[in-house]
């Protein structure tokens, strides 16, 4: 009897539970998510096709598309999350959440404040994304950039303002496309390259340091991105210092730029402001660098 009264019960939970499950209402929950998120960061969008239950406890959502100031980052056809259930009787409430993209895997670790909502923690890891061809727009003459991207992202919010952002990746095995010829150069290749930036306040993406290392030339840069509310329209004031090697000087030829000067390595080393737009840059030498 009691076996047959077990039975029975499992039986009604897996009706209820099937119920659930189906008649879960995925599109409200869907445009809760795109407002909640929307709440926490105006630059940030969201769109969700639909979203529905998973086990362990969590939801899953279909084709999320993110868009930054506007502008397109990344769509994800599926992001898994799940609730850390013990966590669900205290402070914070802790989940995780797991995606492929560019064939590789996006994962992460969240906190949200119980008794305040809007207060909340991300961290996430970006393992072995496969950039293939990403365009790069009129900031680098349409070139397309390639390589292999790992890293780790933290975001943290309290009473809806922006209290950390900060990311650190590595990219290897670079490799920058140019539709136009760059000094004759249409394709210029780097081992590695790191950037570390931070946003010190809304609307500001601080550039720590971005540097790339290749056989052609090393690049090291710094500086400030003010975000606009279209992202082309967001305001550049960075510094940079270009080394120029000797295979840059051989793949050039004659396009080398005539106030470039080697020195006494055959190396040429040039100083740089880079300011305007990210849809119209403007680059030009730093005459108060040597």
């Amino acid at each position: 009897m009691k076996l047959k009264f077990l039975g029975y019960t499992l039986f009604i939970a897996a009706c209820i539970l099937f119920s659930l499950y189906v008649r879960f209402p995925g599109e409200t929950a869907a445009r809760y998510l795109e407002q909640t998120l929307s709440q926490l960061q105006s630059n940030v969008t969201l769109e969700i096709d639909t979203v529905h239950p998973s086990f362990p406890p969590g939801i899953t959502a279909d084709e999320v598309n993110v868009y930054y100031a506007g502008s397109p980052v990344v769509t994800l056809n599926r992001l898994t999350s799940a609730v850390d259930v013990t966590s669900l009787f205290g402070t914070p409430v802790t989940g995780s959440f797991k995606t492929r993209v560019f064939d590789g895997i996006l994962s992460g670790v969240m906190h949200v404040s119980r008794e305040t909502p809007r207060d909340a923690s991300v961290k996430a890891e970006l393992k072995d994304l496969k950039l293939n061809k990403i365009p790069l727009g009129k900031f680098l003459s349409d070139s397309t950039l390639s390589g292999i991207l790992n890293g780790t992202l933290t975001t943290g919010f309290k009473h809806r303002k922006l209290l950390k952002n900060e990311g650190d990746m590595i990219v290897s095995n670079i490799v920058l496309q140019f539709q136009d010829p760059l000094f004759s150069i249409e394709t210029y290749s780097f081992s590695s390259g790191t950037l570390k930036f931070s946003m010190p306040r809304d609307q500001t993406i601080r550039i720590d340091d971005f540097s790339v290392t290749g056989r052609q030339l090393d690049l090291h840069s710094s500086g400030d991105i003010r975000v606009a509310e279209i992202f082309q329209n967001s305001r550049l004031n960075l510094t940079a210092r270009v080394v120029l090697h000797p295979l840059f000087f051989m793949d050039a030829g004659d396009s080398v730029p005539v106030d470039v000067s080697k020195t006494d390595v055959d190396n040429a080393i040039l100083h740089l402001r880079i300011g305007g737009t990210i849809e119209q840059p403007t680059i030009a030498m730093d005459p108060g660098e040597k």
